[in-house]
């Protein structure tokens, strides 16, 4: 017999609020044959199960319902494995309207990212006049309590719930002048000795042809090295459990662009084995971007590391006959596993619901 082939569906935090929906999904993904269900059990720092530490969404109005436990019960008995979908550094935007977000950032305002010009996400956020533009709040990785909070959140999922996978999104930074939270960058100067504060823009070293280049290596590096400690942390705690979860991330469809422009330094993740798989999110419409996208992660990785790529796939933005073609086209370069954002196309294009059935048949 030839390896399983894994069909991976994205479902958004809203349709775990209730019995109902769960239902409907689950029926859904397994008439379509999709395998593996990526449910968001934490969208902008609100919960979608029960937890000792974070709120649970108002979606759920049912006091004595635990969306997450609910869909793993159901979904085991239908033969459909259940990832944890978990939003990780992002923790508040304008499409949420999240109260216990905004608690916890009153809570621990040094947790919160700053950028290059000194400004931080909760200012940026106030001050933004285009939303599109700024992706949102974000914890900063290089606070090292955001970390040991994270992997706490992490922990309780893994041990608490019978969950096929974890699987981390929004694990990076939002671009390359992002990473300035004062706690890390005093953290860098204790280690270093050397101040990226002299570095920011508008400071006495930001243009300096010699210094500012080999600040940036270093510096990058510790961006990247931020995340990537929490990768290694989970992956060592969940590989010391007596049965481990399959521990997954979806990242930047190039793996230069996402550790030079995002320090999500992800094929090194997989290099290191702390990462059962990535997950590429290839969502361009462009046939050409996509196809050199999966070129340099061939050419990036180890020939025996490709099972252990799923493309994601995005339906919102192309046809079926695109989408169809993309598959197509990872299967001929040896990338046969696939995901698709989202079960929101499918469950209200009925058109897209009946042709994708056909190709995961």
């Amino acid at each position: 017999m030839g390896e399983e082939i894994h069909k991976g569906l994205w479902i958004l935090h809203r349709d775990l609020a209730d019995k109902q929906h769960i239902d409907r999904f689950l029926d859904d993904a397994k008439t379509l044959g999709f395998t593996d269900l990526f449910v968001q059990v934490r969208a902008r720092g609100e919960a979608m199960y029960r937890s000792e530490h974070v709120k649970i969404s108002p979606l759920v109005q049912d006091p004595t319902f635990d969306p997450l436990e609910y869909v793993c019960t159901k979904a085991h008995e239908k033969g459909l494995k259940i990832h944890a979908w978990f939003n990780t550094y992002i923790l508040y935007s304008k499409n949420t309207n999240n109260s216990s977000a905004l608690v916890f950032l009153s809570q621990f305002p040094d947790w919160i990212e700053w950028d290059e010009s000194a400004i931080s996400d909760v200012d940026k956020y106030h001050k933004a006049k285009n939303y599109k533009l700024f992706e949102g709040i974000y914890l900063s990785p290089l606070h090292p309590q955001v970390n040991s909070y994270l992997l706490v959140l992490i922990k309780e999922l893994i041990t608490n719930y019978e969950i096929d996978g974890i699987h981390l999104d929004y694990v990076r930074f939002q671009g390359s002048e992002y990473g300035y939270n004062p706690t890390g960058m005093k953290l860098f100067y204790e280690k270093y000795g050397v101040n990226p504060r002299f570095f920011m823009n508008h400071s006495p070293l930001c243009d300096d042809p010699e210094l500012y280049p080999l600040f940036r290596i270093l510096y990058d590096q510790y961006r990247c090295d931020a995340i990537s400690n929490l990768i290694k942390e989970i992956a060592y705690y969940n590989k010391s459990l007596q049965n481990p979860v399959f521990f997954s991330a979806a990242v930047k469809p190039s793996p230069e662009k996402a550790k030079n422009l995002f320090y999500q330094d992800w094929a090194t993740w997989i290099k290191e084995g702390w990462l059962d798989c990535a997950i590429p999110m290839n969502y361009t419409t462009q046939v050409n971007v996509y196809r050199d996208n999966l070129l340099e992660i061939r050419d990036i990785l180890p020939s025996q590391s490709k099972h252990q790529i799923w493309v994601g796939n995005g339906l919102w933005n192309k046809s079926y006959s695109d989408f169809e073609k993309n598959v197509i086209l990872a299967q001929s370069l040896n990338f046969s596993h696939y995901v698709v954002f989202s079960y929101n196309v499918l469950k209200e294009d009925k058109g897209y619901y009946r042709k994708i059935k056909t190709i995961n048949d």
